[in-house]
């Protein structure tokens, strides 16, 4: 989830929850109000009676039009020692003159006359909860959705403003690549978080491509100095093996001896290679004939391991699959591909190369499914490793991938398929 959202998320919960309670508030305080002023407006009125009825004036009349009602009656002297003398309570009443029943706020006074006691009622319509209390939902409804909106947007607006410096520190990680020359990481802002997270982030990726540089000349510089002393032992292991004193015994030892060197020829040769990809040194680009590649490859390793029996079986679209990258490199790696199935396949099998649009696929019979997390790793093979394997072929085809963004993908259905996709 964006950081945003969750921005939003939040907000808006935090917002209901602050508008239920102010709700709750208002509708509590607006009630206190409204009775503290009725009840001021019956006290009024409950005096003016009394002074009336006491002074001998005629009061008005209980059925006058208005909405306000009163009746006075004789209490006893228990009833008036038992109750407080001025009290009040909400009750529905009825209007005579409107015939019909509302919510009312009613004043209960006891006073004497004459050494008789008598209770003034009065009441007076009052507001009905439940409306009030709708009207207020409503209108809170309607301004927590105005005040969410404009929250939404104005936080919004002012995390992306805020948040540009962290964005273009996102693209700059995103675009990195380890081992080109990249633009510094971007630190224009007065932010101090920001600023101290760029400077970090520079720091880390400096490091990073001294060591990265460093690897990268141990790699080559090994590859290169391996390459004069294996080139002079197997010349004189050859110079040996042409001698006529040798014994059969001896003469197997050398050739095995020999064996091995070749594998570690071919090791720093490979090597030598990967560094060069990662470095960056085959730069000439040209459109390349992926599917001619695969033909020529594809024979060539036909004719190789015809003694095992395998076949290969190649289904091409109409047209030429042209790319844009190294002559070189497209040639090692379909040619890397193919001879990976060949080696792999059991005798008598075959294995199946498919370019269907921009992709190329090669199919394999031969053992369980591999560990798709490792089978591009340098040096692994898995259960299945073959004499004279260097665990390097594939490794080499997901450095040549990955340094011209082709997708590469490993599946497994009962045969193993590798996948290139242009």
């Amino acid at each position: 989830m964006k950081f945003i959202y969750r921005i939003i998320l939040w907000l808006s919960a935090l917002m209901l929850v602050f508008m239920t309670l102010w709700g709750i508030f208002f509708f509590r305080a607006l009630e206190a109000e409204i009775i503290d002023e009725t009840d001021d407006m019956l006290e009024s009125y409950s005096a003016d009676i009394i002074m009336k009825w006491l002074s001998g004036v005629e009061i008005p009349s209980i059925d006058n039009g208005s909405n306000n009602t009163y009746y006075i009656h004789k209490v006893s002297p228990d009833y008036a020692a038992s109750v407080p003398q001025i009290r009040y309570e909400n009750a529905m009443i009825f209007i005579a003159h409107k015939k019909e029943t509302e919510a009312a706020r009613i004043r209960h006074h006891i006073f004497m006359d004459d050494d008789s006691f008598y209770e003034l009622t009065v009441a007076v319509p009052s507001f009905e909860r439940q409306d009030l209390i709708s009207a207020i939902l409503k209108w809170m409804v309607f301004l927590y959705f105005i005040l969410l909106v404009a929250c939404i947007g104005i936080t919004v607006a002012v995390v992306e403003y805020n948040f540009r410096p962290l964005k273009a520190l996102l693209g700059w990680i995103n675009s990195y690549v380890p081992g080109k020359k990249s633009a510094p990481v971007p630190c224009d802002t007065g932010i101090i978080e920001f600023r101290t997270l760029a400077q970090a982030t520079q720091e880390a990726a400096d490091r990073f491509e001294r060591q990265y540089e460093l690897q990268n000349q141990f790699i080559g510089n090994a590859s290169h100095e391996l390459q004069t002393p294996l080139a002079v032992c197997t010349g004189r292991i050859e110079m040996m093996l042409d001698s006529d004193t040798l014994t059969q015994q001896q003469a197997e030892d050398l050739m095995e001896i020999n064996r091995t060197l070749q594998r570690m020829v071919r090791l720093n040769r490979t090597l030598l290679l990967m560094t060069k990809i990662d470095n960056g040194q085959f730069m000439d680009v040209s459109d390349v004939d992926i599917v001619a590649s695969v033909k020529d490859s594809a024979g060539m390793f036909d004719e190789i391991y015809a003694h095992k029996g395998v076949r290969y079986i190649l289904s091409a679209e109409d047209g030429a699959l042209n790319v844009k990258m190294n002559e070189q490199l497209s040639s090692i790696l379909v040619s890397n591909l193919i001879k990976n199935a060949f080696v792999h396949s059991p005798a008598g099998t075959e294995v199946d190369i498919s370019v269907t649009g921009r992709t190329l696929k090669v199919t394999n019979d031969g053992g369980p499914a591999l560990d798709k997390d490792r089978i591009f790793d340098r040096f692994y093979q898995g259960s299945g490793k073959k004499e004279g394997s260097t665990g390097l072929g594939l490794a080499l085809v997901k450095s040549i991938c990955d340094r011209y963004s082709f997708r590469l993908d490993y599946t497994y259905d009962g045969r193993h398929n590798f996948i290139v996709g242009f």
